[in-house]
């Protein structure tokens, strides 16, 4: 094992040295396009956790321990998503900066599972988090270095701001429900209401008394739409399309590519078609 990990660590210092980059690391991939944007080519610039990974579940590998020793730069949500992100920010060699530095952070559905990691559902925070990378360089390399590269992302994110603020703004539908408590910022940030289904695990039994509730908000008219996370089935989700007519819909909470040229702003555009079919807005 041993001399596989040095074999390792040596074929990616070489390469590292090939590209004469320095190596930046994202904890995860919805945050990636903004790092890599602000970062230009100067950097070479990855995801730590895969884009189609776990993030609550991520187990580290040796891979990732050796990237996280010769990374210079590291970017963590600074909302936890897992005990690895607290574990990585002990063991890099890296200079560490929290995304969510200066971003109000809002419970996660339920106060007992703490602060709600998905800030990326937001334009308008993401806003937020640009500017922080932008800060994070300068203060390491000189922001002159960085000055156009933020304005570009900047723009492109003011542009996703204003179509989810005129699309979101119009919409006859402002409640929805949600079997996985990820919209939050959406929500507040753009004049919606998230009413949260709970589910034992985000995806097994609800209980008889969270059900009832939910079908007396469904009988009034009151409860519509349910969201729920692209590529996760959820029973009750199911169950109460199937014989109460709620209209289902999915959502690429976790920004995963789909397709060949998918990135954070082509997903967002995606999501936000979905989400003005599902709300009825103009």
């Amino acid at each position: 094992m041993k001399k596989f990990l040095l074999f390792l660590f040596y074929f990616l210092s070489i390469s590292l040295i090939t590209f004469g980059r320095d190596l930046v690391l994202v904890s995860v991939y919805p945050f990636y396009d903004i790092v890599e944007g602000v970062a230009g080519e100067s950097f070479k610039v990855e995801s730590l956790v895969p884009p189609r990974a776990d993030y609550h579940l991520y187990e580290l590998g040796p891979r990732d321990i050796i990237k996280l020793h010769l990374a210079k730069v590291l970017f963590v949500s600074g909302v936890p998503l897992g005990e690895w992100e607290e574990k990585i920010q002990k063991i890099t060699e890296a200079k560490v900066f929290k995304l969510s530095e200066g971003i109000e952070l809002l419970s996660y559905g339920h106060k007992e599972l703490g602060k709600d990691p998905h800030f990326w559902l937001s334009p308008a925070r993401m806003l937020k988090v640009a500017k922080n990378v932008y800060n994070a360089f300068s203060s390491l390399y000189g922001e002159e270095n960085f000055k156009e590269n933020y304005e570009n992302i900047n723009k492109k994110l003011t542009r996703l701001h204003e179509k989810y603020e005129r699309t979101l703004s119009s919409c006859q539908i402002k409640r929805f429900g949600a079997v996985h408590p990820a919209f939050g910022y959406l929500a507040k940030d753009y004049g919606l209401e998230q009413v949260v289904i709970r589910e034992e695990h985000g995806h097994g039994d609800i209980s008889p008394k969270e059900l009832a509730r939910i079908v007396k908000e469904i009988k009034k008219g009151d409860l519509k739409v349910i969201l729920v996370p692209k590529g996760v089935f959820s029973k009750v989700a199911q169950i109460l399309e199937d014989e109460y007519g709620v209209e289902v819909y999915e959502i690429n909470v976790k920004i995963i590519p789909e397709e060949e040229g998918d990135n954070y702003f082509k997903i967002m555009y995606k999501n936000l078609k979905t989400l003005r079919k599902a709300l009825r807005c103009q």
